[in-house]
């Protein structure tokens, strides 16, 4: 492949930042930068054949893209480093899990600069699907990167009028079930394995496999309007078995706090008949039910 005169810059030498190095050297002119580099960092250098910067600098204004790896922790300071050496045209496209407010902000200081700043939202996990992870592109140049992210086959979206910061709140919303889901996972399977049942555990979730987990989703948040109470006490004997079995679960107790809220708003303000039947009606009643739990 012919190399783009392009000339791209990867701040952040971690996993993602060599993954995307990796796949972008065959097509662009790249530079990497890494304050810090480990001793893969420096491999993944020599084996690409590029330069590897310890320091951000006047070279960034000698390229046209930057694609911002660095943990979240650390995007707002990485950003503020770079932003007084980029060109105007500069696209910035920032692939930390930062804030959504810090996103926002930092596309704002930007813009000032005329520095085109793209939120990126990696949607999945790099130590699974690599190169073909979804991501989530926002901001006003989001269809820059897009292009850019199809020159490597990397799979990439961008969201319709999309600003800085849309990207990282769905991100962080995808947050909220997978990593619920990650800590319950890790409570189910070792309470599973020390009972000796874990295989048969796998058998009996077919169903959900077989739904498909958007369709599981929206059923079990549907269905818990009406079944609330119900499923709750399903929940204190699961929490019985776990401390039973001398493994507690710190999780599901959290699990059990929903349900009561559920069952609390239900005595207080009944949902009228029918929010139940369809998921756009269960969800706006629990929102409803919820925020104004939260203003008692």
């Amino acid at each position: 492949m012919d190399r783009n005169p392009m000339k791209l810059a990867i701040i952040g030498c971690g996993e993602v930042g060599r993954l995307y190095a990796a796949a972008a050297a065959a097509a662009f002119d790249v530079v990497l930068c890494d304050s810090f580099p480990s001793s893969q960092a420096r491999e993944c250098a020599r084996h690409l054949d590029v330069e590897l910067k310890e320091t951000i600098g006047e070279w960034l204004g000698e390229v046209d893209r930057v694609w911002a790896c660095v943990p979240g922790d650390v995007a707002d300071s990485a950003a503020e480093a770079a932003l007084p050496f980029l060109r105007a045209d500069t696209v910035y496209v920032d692939l930390s899990t930062a804030t959504t407010a810090g996103k926002k902000e930092m596309g704002q200081r930007m813009s000032a600069r005329n520095v085109a700043y793209v939120d990126a939202a990696i949607m999945g996990a790099i130590a699974l699907t690599g190169l073909q992870t979804p991501i989530l592109l926002a901001g006003p140049r989001a269809e820059t990167a897009l292009a850019d992210f199809a020159t490597i086959q990397a799979p990439a979206r961008a969201l319709a009028d999309g600003e800085p910061g849309d990207a990282m709140t769905l991100k962080l919303l995808r947050t909220v079930l997978t990593k619920g889901l990650e800590a319950l996972g890790v409570e189910c399977l070792i309470a599973a394995e020390s009972q000796g049942v874990r295989d048969e555990l796998y058998l009996v979730l077919e169903d959900i496999n077989q739904a498909g987990f958007t369709q599981f989703l929206n059923a079990i948040v549907r269905t818990h309007v009406m079944h609330a109470e119900r499923r709750s006490h399903e929940v204190h004997r699961a929490i019985d078995q776990l401390n039973d079995i001398g493994l507690p679960g710190t999780v599901l107790a959290g699990t059990s706090g929903r349900y009561e809220q559920t069952i609390r708003s239900l005595r207080e303000n009944p949902a009228p008949p029918g929010t139940a039947d369809h998921i756009d009606s269960a969800v706006a009643w629990l929102l409803e039910s919820t925020l104004a739990r939260n203003e008692n």
